[in-house]
């Protein structure tokens, strides 16, 4: 099993944070790691990602599973029967003073997972771990009125 998980106070509202994790249209402005990204936001809908796995790019198509405005963005790889699974979070939660915290979760599981975590977990724990770095910062531009 692969679990990634990182956490951000973000001076920002949890609306603006919400709004660049949707704003999926952008994702190559800002996301250095998801360099592309379609989607319907309803449960159910595929989200087709271009992903930069550092010496390569892979296209990745997962399902959408959860939205809550504002709360939680979740989606799934479609599991390999008990092979492999993947389990996808953006959490935010609003704080004091218009501080909002952010948590970027991901979770590979089943059989082949070690194999996976051993051939591309450092491109993973990079590319997530920028990924979150990079929503706090977009949000704060956001939030401060730089572009």
């Amino acid at each position: 099993m692969l679990t990634l998980d990182y956490e951000h106070e973000i001076r920002a509202s949890a609306a603006c944070v919400w709004a660049v994790i949707v704003d999926f249209e952008h994702y190559g402005d800002w996301n250095p790691f998801v360099t592309r990204c379609e989607t319907a936001l309803e449960p159910g809908a595929p989200i087709v990602m271009q992903v930069d796995m550092g010496p390569f790019s892979l296209e990745q198509t997962e399902q959408v599973t959860r939205v809550e405005p504002e709360t939680l963005f979740e989606y799934r790889m479609r599991p390999v029967g008990t092979l492999l699974y993947s389990r996808r979070q953006h959490h935010i939660t609003p704080l004091a003073g218009g501080v909002t915290r952010y948590r970027s979760y991901f979770e590979l599981r089943g059989w082949l997972a070690p194999l996976v975590a051993l051939c591309m977990g450092y491109f993973l724990r990079r590319g997530f771990k920028q990924m979150s770095a990079a929503v706090q910062c977009r949000a704060e531009q956001l939030s401060s009125g730089a572009s």
